[in-house]
């Protein structure tokens, strides 16, 4: 994990607020031709193999 992502983690532990202004996230990696590698929907989450992805339920 590079620092600025480790940081930002840091940073927004504690934040317990939905977010909003979004239908879906989508993960890719940063080539010519992008590979998704996770999709996040208010209803599901997606993940290549080999990756994961943590959700923070709001309390």
């Amino acid at each position: 994990m590079t620092e600025e992502l480790f940081e930002l983690e840091k940073e927004t532990k504690n934040i317990n607020k939905p977010m909003t202004k979004w239908a879906r996230v989508i993960v890719e990696t940063d080539e010519k031709n992008p590979k998704t590698v996770a999709l996040i929907t208010n209803v599901d989450c997606e993940s290549a193999p080999g990756f994961r992805v943590r959700i923070k339920p709001v309390d």
